[in-house]
Parts: C-alpha cells; sequence; structure tokens
C-alpha cells in the first residue's frame, strides 16, 4: 500500500466565534459548517492519526463547561445569515471539532437548537451531522438524539477504524473497551441508517494495514447487517492535516480503493467511497 503526502488543508478558523466555524469538507464535497462543542480538547480517545487533540487535557481529565444551547444556536445563526448570496453552497452542518460529542451531558436541547437554526435561516433541506466515535451512543439522550436526527433530516457518521481488538487498541489509545464500540455501532445501526467512517493511514510505527485487518474491519460491517443494522453508506479515508504525532502519513488512492472494495465485498448493495 503506497504512502501519499498530505495535501488536503481544512483550517478551522473561528473567527471569534467559541462553536462554529465553516470547513471546506473533502467527504462532504464542499462547504461545511462545523460545530465544536470541545475547544478545550478532551477528547476520550488519543488516536494516532488525531490532528487536534491536547493529550495534556486527556491526561488532566479536564471537565468540560456546561454550554447553553442558545449560544451555539445564536453563533450558528449569525454564520447562516452571513453567507453571500449566489456563494458556494453549503453541502452540510456537523457536530465535529475537537472532542467526542456523544458523551457531552446536554447534547438533545444543543442539537434541537441546531436543526431550529438551521430551519430559521430556511435551509431544512441541508442535512446536520454528528461525527462520532460511537463511545457515547448507548447513552439515553444519544437514542433521543438519533431520533431526532432521523426526523428532522439529520444523520450520524459513526466511525470504525479497527477490524481487531490489538489494531483499535494501538490505533484509538483508549479506555473505552472495543466492545462498547461495536455494540454501539450496531445498536445505532438498528434504530435509524448510519454511515460508518474509516481512517487508514501509514504508520512508521505499525506499518500499513495489513490485508488480515482489512478483512476483520469488513468482516465488522457485515456483522451490523447481520444483525439487522442499516448502513447508509461507508467512508473509506486517510490523513489529510498534519498531524500531532510524527510518523503519520497519508496513504495513496489506490490503497484506500483496495481496502474500500474490501468492504463493497462484504457488503451487498451499501455504498463504498474512498477519499484520498
Amino acid at each position: 500500500m503506497s504512502e501519499k503526502r498530505v495535501t488536503h488543508l481544512h483550517h478551522r478558523g473561528l473567527a471569534g466565534r467559541r462553536f462554529v466555524y465553516v470547513v471546506r469538507s473533502r467527504r462532504s464535497g464542499g462547504l461545511s459548517v462545523g460545530i465544536n462543542l470541545d475547544p478545550q480538547k478532551s477528547c476520550n480517545f488519543d488516536c494516532v492519526y488525531c490532528e487536534v487533540i491536547d493529550r495534556r487535557a486527556i491526561a488532566l481529565h479536564r471537565r468540560r463547561p456546561p454550554i447553553a444551547a442558545s449560544e451555539v444556536a445564536g453563533e450558528l445563526a449569525a454564520v447562516l445569515a452571513s453567507r453571500p448570496a449566489g456563494g458556494e453552497p453549503l453541502r452540510d452542518i456537523a457536530f465535529a471539532g475537537d472532542g467526542e460529542p456523544s458523551t457531552f451531558r446536554g447534547f438533545l436541547p444543543l442539537a434541537r437548537g441546531v436543526f431550529d437554526a438551521r430551519d430559521a435561516a430556511g435551509l431544512a433541506g441541508i442535512p446536520v451531522i454528528l461525527i462520532t466515535n460511537g463511545s457515547g451512543l448507548g447513552r439515553e439522550e444519544m437514542k433521543a438524539a438519533h431520533d431526532l436526527f432521523a426526523a428532522r433530516g439529520g444523520r450520524f457518521w459513526i466511525k470504525l477504524d479497527a477490524g481487531t481488538e490489538a489494531f483499535y487498541r494501538a490505533v484509538c489509545r483508549t479506555v473505552v473497551p472495543f466492545d462498547r464500540i461495536l455494540a454501539n455501532l450496531a445498536g445505532a445501526a438498528r434504530r435509524h441508517p448510519v454511515v460508518v467512517q474509516s481512517m487508514f493511514f501509514l504508520s512508521d510505527e505499525l506499518g500499513p494495514p495489513s490485508r488480515g485487518e482489512v478483512d476483520a474491519w469488513a468482516g465488522r460491517l457485515a456483522r451490523v447487517v447481520r444483525a439487522g443494522g442499516s448502513l447508509a453508506g461507508v467512508q473509506v479515508y486517510t490523513v489529510a492535516r498534519e498531524t500531532m504525532e510524527a510518523g503519520v502519513h497519508a496513504l495513496g488512492a489506490e490503497a484506500l480503493e483496495e481496502i474500500a472494495a474490501a468492504a463493497r465485498h462484504a457488503l451487498d448493495g451499501v455504498p463504498v467511497e474512498s477519499f484520498p
């Protein structure tokens, strides 16, 4: 599997705002408005390929301060109102940012405020996306949020970067059990269709993902479907910005397509895209 230099830069300047930013996203295919509920960068994962997380925050177990739903919705409304007429079209609004939004207490009212601000701006057709590592999706609040997203034109994009426990531990470096991630993914997919996002890369320490690991990952996806889950799509991608940790490199288009092909073989009729 070949290496490719990082060429896509996704600058997330907040322009004086606390939570809302604008970015060009290759997976969305254009302009995306992001919502960052964790500006102190205290994610519960410490992924090898991460581009933003402050590991000191993880070590200190820094607590997230409460966020008012009205503040997030107000920032979003201001950003949507400031878009120039005839400018680049907006593709989506995404809860993403620098931490894990599914573990945020009070996510449900924040999400309602985002949908309301979107609709008030006359953009009800723009999807709202939650990009998540899946760790908090077993919480009752997040199940209710999933129902809200499904009812109002939103979707959960859930990450799965490994097929085996060992590779998960080596890549994601978290105390969250792999079984919980798999169970939460399967449970969410049974509730409403979800998109799976999977990051693959070349590491000086780990090397490229092995064929066995890729097959195991594709097998995990197939089990979700066999258990009654619905996958709206699978996104296979690689690093696009400089990573916080040295020795992590992007895979080339051919290598990503090999991985995508494994998913297509395992998943009959599920759209699988690669994003070099």
